[in-house]
Order: C-alpha cells, then sequence, then structure tokens
C-alpha cells in the first residue's frame, strides 16, 4: 500500500515547491511540507496522487479532517481543492487573490472565503512569511 510520502517527489514538483493553499514556498520557509490528503482519510480519502496536495503545515494543521467551512454569510462552503483544476493554479487565482502590498489572500469567492478562514492564511506569522517573501521577489 502507497503512503502519502511515497509520492513526495512528484507532489513537490506539481506545486512548484509552494504551498497549494497558500502559497508559501517550501525552500524559504526552512521547514519541511506535509504531503495533505485533500479528501481527509478518515473520511474515506484515498493515498492517491490525485487525492495529495503539497501543503505547509499552518495551512495542514489548520485544516485537519475538515473538507467544508463557512463563507462571510455563514454557508456551509467546500474548501479548495487544487485538483479541480488544471493547471492548479488557475484554481487557485479564481478563489484567491495575493494583495502584494500587504501579503494578504483575498478571497474571490465564497470558497475562497472559507479556505481563507478555515485554514487562517491571514495569520501573523504566516503573513510575515509571505510579506518577507514577497519582498525578496520569490512570489511574484
Amino acid at each position: 500500500m502507497a503512503t502519502a510520502e511515497s509520492f513526495r517527489s512528484l507532489v513537490v514538483a506539481r506545486a512548484g515547491g509552494a504551498c497549494e493553499f497558500c502559497r508559501l514556498l517550501e525552500i524559504a520557509t526552512g521547514t519541511r511540507f506535509h504531503i495533505e490528503h485533500i479528501w481527509p482519510q478518515s473520511q474515506g480519502g484515498q493515498t492517491t496522487i490525485q487525492n495529495l496536495a503539497l501543503s505547509c503545515s499552518g495551512c495542514n494543521l489548520a485544516k485537519g479532517d475538515r473538507t467544508n467551512g463557512k463563507d462571510r454569510h455563514g454557508k456551509t462552503t467546500p474548501l479548495f481543492n487544487p485538483r479541480e483544476y488544471t493547471p492548479a493554479s488557475f484554481g487557485w487565482h479564481l478563489h484567491f487573490e495575493l494583495d502584494l502590498g500587504t501579503g494578504l489572500i483575498l478571497p474571490r469567492t465564497p470558497i475562497g472565503e472559507a479556505t481563507v478562514s478555515v485554514l487562517q492564511v491571514n495569520n501573523p506569522s504566516r503573513l510575515f512569511a509571505s510579506q518577507l517573501q514577497i519582498r525578496a521577489g520569490l512570489i511574484p
């Protein structure tokens, strides 16, 4: 039976070394990112390349086994799934916008709102990391 780690090189390459949720770069954080099950194993998610995403520890730990969150109207909404789009970065830009002046990830859709809220992508420590990577020219 395959483990998520056995897919690491493929998942990292597909993601371009960036968290597929907040877009921080693994190499610039000094930490090893997680191989995340988009659909959690606790809910029947399989360990397949299609169900795996590269996730910084902040996004992965905040997400836990959740697949839904609340949008700004309090409606239960699915979280962003990078595998629903080809290329994945296209889907990210449909649901989110990165403010290059502040480093904030701004939601564009209810899916973006729920994901920003649940994953806490704009918490102070991750916002600081985003600002540093923008200033260094690592995040275009």
